[in-house]
């Protein structure tokens, strides 16, 4: 047990490795760490065929993108075993569970006061994603590992900018939430989201 509780230390802040652990043994499930995937923090795969059900999570998330990625999860999972596919996956019944797999987890114990007062319902709508709420994904970015992106947010109309993986844009016009950038590799147009991670292009 010292050497799961060790394991889930590397990503978890040290108060959360113990209620976290028994979430994970009495839910039966399986966590797996993986490489970053652009589209995604974490995902949850049911049980079947005599597997473990799986929640899978990206290793690069800060602590309390780790709790409350592993918390969205774990909700899936808990719809899973009581509905099957017979509802909606963001729908009411996901946003009562894990309403209630972040109750214990509400206080100063496992977040920060900037996260948890945007963690409150009367501040934060239970989102299928925290990026969606963009100042909840604000917050949250203030405890990564810094590097040397820059919001898209930040930089002004018509800057040139890439992508981690090189592919160049740039920056139009807004449309409601989420900014249009013309690629420099196709022409074409691609919608982002504010707090896409960017860096500058010559």
């Amino acid at each position: 047990m010292e050497k799961d509780y060790e394991k889930l230390r590397q990503y978890f802040s040290e108060k959360a490795v113990e209620p976290v652990y028994q979430l994970i043994v009495n839910h039966k499930v399986q966590l797996v760490i993986t490489r970053q995937r652009r589209t995604k923090l974490g995902d949850y795969r049911p049980g079947l065929n005599g597997n473990y059900p799986r929640i899978s999570l990206n290793y690069n998330l800060n602590p309390y993108s780790f709790l409350l990625t592993f918390l969205h999860e774990l909700a899936h999972h808990l719809v899973w075993i009581k509905y099957r596919n017979r509802v909606s996956p963001h729908g009411t019944e996901w946003k009562a569970a894990l309403k209630n797999l972040q109750k214990p987890f509400l206080s100063t114990d496992f977040f920060p006061m900037d996260i948890l007062e945007q963690l409150q319902p009367e501040n934060a709508p239970l989102y299928a994603a925290a990026s969606a709420d963009t100042n909840l994904a604000r917050i949250l970015r203030k405890y990564d590992p810094k590097n040397n992106s820059i919001l898209l947010e930040t930089i002004p109309e018509n800057t040139l900018f890439c992508l981690a993986d090189g592919r160049r844009f740039q920056k139009l016009g807004r449309r409601r939430k989420n900014y249009i950038c013309r690629s420099l590799d196709n022409n074409r147009n691609y919608i982002f989201n504010p707090l896409a991670e960017v860096y500058l292009s010559d």
